[in-house]
């Protein structure tokens, strides 16, 4: 059984064209990218000089140290499968616009 908003939506149409997929190209070069390089210029603000865990807290220390490694490592990916998608997206955005043309009708 559907609730009604969940019919209505199934039944709107929903429309693809190259410019969307240009306008996600840039969003992500434009937006996500540089936020997710902001982030890991961020998490080195994050250091904690000695003695900032203390004695004690020398073993805090190196696992804080690697944890900031591991995050940054993750952004890396990130920022990589970002741009990867955005490469992606380049030839996605080729075939529809070829797609695009040929739907086009041609009067003789």
């Amino acid at each position: 059984m559907y609730r009604t908003g969940a019919r209505r939506h199934m039944t709107q149409n929903k429309y693809v064209t190259s410019t969307c997929i240009a306008n996600i190209q840039r969003n992500l070069n434009e937006q996500a990218i540089p936020q997710f390089k902001d982030l890991k210029t961020k998490v080195d603000a994050t250091d904690v000089g000695f003695p900032g865990f203390g004695a004690l807290g020398l073993p805090f220390a190196a696992k804080y140290s690697s944890t900031q490694d591991d995050v940054k490592k993750l952004v890396d990916d990130a920022v990589a499968a970002l741009a990867a998608w955005v490469d992606a997206l380049e030839t996605v955005k080729k075939n529809w616009r070829d797609a695009e043309e040929a739907s086009k009708v041609k009067y003789s």
